[in-house]
């Protein structure tokens, strides 16, 4: 089957991006995708408050220190993949897609240090298959490995003040696009 259209037609089905023709899907996949993506860095930036928190007032140990890098890790590795897959999901604000983008950018650059860091591998103690650390961190003083980490950790800031203010933005451009929709 064949269907011929004129060239101002394509232009208008081009422009028509994720069904947001429809203010009430614009609302709905909108709100959603914006709200989980506000959970995920919130949850992120606590997560990262408590730990430099207790980094700060130096109370812990170079294993508790590795502990935490490895869990900060996890939730890190989690964040990328999700957040990828949000990202996809972003059609019509480009300068939040790519500053999206970007923070993702600076999460994989300290996962893979803090992987350096943390990094255990499989070896024998006693004759028992054990995980042994084999990471950089646990050859560095405890004061230095604090310092480096809060170091890749404070690369975050500036994409967190972006993101604080695109938020708000996002809320404003949905609010003006749901008014002029009814």
């Amino acid at each position: 089957m064949k269907i011929k259209i004129k060239e101002s037609q394509l232009k208008k089905v081009l422009n028509e991006v994720g069904g947001y023709d429809y203010v009430d899907v614009m609302g709905i996949h909108g709100g959603s995708l914006h709200g989980e993506i506000t959970r995920i860095v919130v949850s992120t930036v606590d997560f990262v408050k408590e730990f430099t928190n207790r980094l700060g007032d130096g109370t812990l140990s170079r294993e508790e220190i590795l502990v935490g890098v490895h869990n900060l890790s996890e939730k890190i590795q989690e964040d990328i993949q999700r957040l990828t897959e949000l990202a996809k999901e972003i059609y019509i604000d480009d300068d939040f897609k790519s500053l999206l983008i970007s923070y993702i950018r600076t999460l994989q650059k300290i996962l893979k240090y803090f992987k350096l860091l943390s990094n255990v591998s499989p070896g024998i103690i006693g004759n028992k298959p054990r995980m042994m650390p084999s990471g950089l961190g646990w050859e560095m003083p405890e004061t230095e490995l604090s310092l480096e980490i809060a170091k890749k950790l404070a690369m975050l800031g500036e994409h967190l003040n972006d993101l604080g203010e695109m938020f708000n933005t996002i809320m404003g451009r949905y609010s003006d696009r749901m008014q002029r929709g009814n």
